[in-house]
């Protein structure tokens, strides 16, 4: 049995609705004719199969996987090299991602750094927790001076989001302290003078408020503090901390 769509299923399908009356049983000059059709009719029955492969991220391949990038996600995600089955699954994570909500900064965040962020919300309970006591039998947060973990709330910093992100291993200058470390100071210490001719390595500042916002909520402020988890908290200090944005920087709220 012939393959569906191929020059000869199409031949087939062709003789068998002739009037059998109209030709002799052999007749060249029409199977000339018919075989000619019959290859033009199935280039475009090929070509129709095609073109509703493209219609579907999950079917669509070469170029047209490109142009799916392209229209969702414009110049922010170019293929490098990838083939087609990791390229459709980076589009699909990255089209299909969480946004604008705490989760999905979190988890983009994560993705970048490979660590997650520290995120405090003043007007979140949640975070800032509460002075109470434990009742028998209940699991109770708690919060207080030098107990608990927490942070000094505030219903005068609506939509503002305090966020520490730790850029990983090998981001910025290697070897070389900044202003507000233990390790640098004048004629002291490991420092030197930086400008924009210097390539930053690893996971950038830039790369971090670029992520931020593209994944904030709209008309939300966040404060960002680029710093080693690690060594430490500095928004949220164990033992009921202190709120701080030293040394951050503040995204334009859109």
């Amino acid at each position: 049995m012939s393959i569906t769509g191929s020059s000869s299923n199409i031949s087939e399908r062709v003789f068998r609705v002739l009037p059998k009356g109209w030709f002799k049983w052999a007749a060249p000059i029409r199977n000339a004719i018919v075989g000619g059709l019959s290859d033009a009719a199935s280039w475009c029955y090929g070509l129709i199969g095609y073109a509703r492969a493209q219609t579907r991220l999950s079917t669509a391949y070469g170029v047209w996987l490109d142009v799916w990038a392209f229209d969702f996600l414009g110049r922010y995600l170019v293929r490098n090299g990838a083939p087609d089955a990791a390229f459709r699954a980076l589009i699909k994570a990255t089209v299909l991602q969480e946004r604008v909500t705490r989760k999905g900064m979190i988890n983009a965040i994560t993705a970048l750094t490979g660590k997650a962020p520290i995120i405090f919300e003043p007007w979140n309970t949640y975070d800032t927790g509460g002075y109470s006591n434990a009742k028998a039998g209940q699991v109770c947060g708690q919060f207080g001076y030098g107990v608990g973990q927490g942070g000094y709330g505030s219903m005068v910093l609506p939509a503002q989001t305090f966020i520490q992100v730790d850029p990983g291993v090998g981001a910025g200058i290697p070897d070389v302290g900044g202003y507000g470390t233990g390790i640098m100071g004048y004629g002291v210490g490991a420092s030197e003078y930086a400008g924009p001719t210097i390539e930053e390595s690893g996971v950038t500042p830039a790369m971090i408020y670029d992520l931020i916002n593209k994944t904030k909520p709209t008309g939300s402020t966040c404060w960002v503090l680029i710093s080693s988890i690690s060594q430490g908290s500095l928004i949220m200090s164990e033992g009921g901390a202190n709120i701080t944005a030293d040394n951050g920087s503040q995204l334009i709220a859109g």
